[in-house]
């Protein structure tokens, strides 16, 4: 009867290096969550400055397209939000005489980011137009 007892209250239970191997197991995997947690929200915010770039930046380059033809060079920037810069040229392309003169029009936007993970994304788009 005796090593019945012994059987069943060892068989009760957890011993103390089980639990701590568990306990080891459980925070290594929420670690490895949290951390895959924190390169997603990163990636989210990332693609979110790069579509915001990329819609100035088309808008802008419509705008230059829908302006009447100027043969001479046209420069400028403005910063249509915070933490954004946009700037453009517009520049005659090659030796082209009128009334088929061509002008090569680049728009870049640069997002600055306030933290220090994504630094700044960049921009381009470049077209050209006929007079």
């Amino acid at each position: 009867m005796s090593e019945r007892k012994r059987r069943s209250s060892s068989q009760l239970g957890m011993s103390l290096i089980e639990v701590l191997l568990a306990v080891a197991f459980l925070a290594v995997a929420l670690v490895a969550l949290l951390s895959m947690l924190t390169q997603g929200s990163v990636s989210v915010v990332a693609g979110g400055g790069q579509s915001k770039a990329t819609a100035f930046a088309r808008q802008m380059m419509e705008q230059l397209r829908n302006q009447p033809f100027t043969a001479g060079p046209v420069n400028g920037t403005d910063t249509p939000e915070a933490g954004i810069t946009r700037a453009w040229s517009v520049v005659q392309t090659g030796a082209t005489a009128a009334p088929n003169r061509l002008v090569t029009i680049q728009v870049s936007v640069q997002v600055n980011r306030a933290t220090g993970t994504l630094g700044a994304q960049n921009i381009t788009l470049t077209t050209m137009r006929a007079e």
